[in-house]
């Protein structure tokens, strides 16, 4: 097996844990909140997808995030706003949690469109990267990110928040048992 084909496969089993997990939710699961400080699980979907865009697009294949070239950013209007398009503020990172709050999740079947968007892309971006530079730094504002890292954080960043969400629903169904 290719070492692209595994990094594919990995990404493919670790949105369907996610896609499995949060298949169905209404919206009002979606921004339920387990306390007054915590994300919701829109919100790490969300973050999710965003994070996924940022590293594929904006700092390895370098041809654009999907959020703003597919006109995601116009239709759905985030609770603060960021300085310019390099701003963490575009994925979540560093969000109050009243901007949590305030933040007006896109309906489920937009954000996994979004998700489907970003995932294709990446998947092409991945099949074809040159594994003879996977050392290369493509961001100078964060040279520890290799190539490599980026590809690493396009899952295990998604994994960490799978957790995340799997508990908030977990007190979710307890709380609504």
């Amino acid at each position: 097996m290719d070492l692209r084909d595994s990094v594919v496969q990995t990404m493919e089993r670790t949105r369907k844990r996610t896609l499995d997990a949060v298949g169905g939710l209404t919206d009002a699961q979606l921004r339920w909140r387990p306390g007054p400080d915590a994300n919701h699980v829109g919100f790490f979907l969300f973050h999710i997808f965003r994070a996924e865009d940022r590293y594929a697009h904006r700092w390895l294949s370098q041809k654009g995030e999907v959020w703003f070239k597919q006109g995601y950013a116009a239709r759905h209007k985030l609770p603060v706003q960021p300085p310019d398009q390099d701003s963490p503020l575009n994925s979540g990172n560093s969000w109050t949690s009243q901007q949590v709050g305030d933040f007006q999740v896109p309906p489920l079947k937009d954000l996994l469109a979004y998700a489907d968007a970003v995932r294709k892309s990446s998947v092409e971006f991945v099949r074809g990267v040159d594994i003879t530079r996977l050392d290369d730094r493509p961001n100078p504002k964060l040279p520890e990110m290799t190539v490599t890292r980026y590809l690493q954080n396009c899952f295990s960043h998604e994994i960490e928040h799978q957790a995340q969400v799997e508990y908030i629903l977990g007190l979710m169904k307890s709380k609504n048992a």
